[in-house]
C-alpha cells in the first residue's frame, strides 16, 4: 500500500512538471463553471513572475483548472482554501524571463 501512495505522487509530480494545464479536484456531469477569470502579468527579463490570485464565493469550491497559454514550465499551487471550501488562494509562478498567462475557471 505504502510503495502504491509513493508511486501515484511520483505520477501525479512528473504530470505537473510536463503539464502546461493544472487541474485540481474532480469533474463530473454536475459540477458547472462558476467564476472564469484571465490573469496576465508581464515578463521581467532574468526574474520569475510571482502572483498571488484569490477567489472568494458563496458555494464549495468542486475543481479548479489553470491553463497556461504560454505553455512554459510555470507553476500552479493551492495556498489556502481549495476543494470543499468557499475560497481559494493560487501561487502562480513563472518560468524565467517569461510572463504570467492563465485562465482560471472554477467549478462548484
Amino acid at each position: 500500500m505504502r510503495s502504491f501512495l509513493i508511486f501515484c505522487v511520483f505520477i501525479l509530480t512528473l504530470s505537473s512538471v510536463l503539464s502546461s494545464t493544472y487541474f485540481f479536484g474532480e469533474q463530473t456531469k454536475n459540477t458547472r463553471i462558476i467564476y472564469q477569470d484571465k490573469v496576465r502579468y508581464e515578463a521581467i527579463p532574468l526574474k520569475k513572475r510571482v502572483k498571488t490570485y484569490s477567489y472568494n464565493g458563496t458555494v464549495p469550491i468542486k475543481a479548479i483548472s489553470c491553463y497556461d497559454y504560454q505553455n512554459s514550465e510555470a507553476s500552479v499551487n493551492i495556498t489556502a482554501g481549495g476543494i470543499g471550501y468557499k475560497y481559494v488562494e493560487l501561487r502562480l509562478k513563472s518560468q524565467r524571463s517569461y510572463r504570467l498567462d492563465y485562465a482560471i475557471e472554477i467549478y462548484a
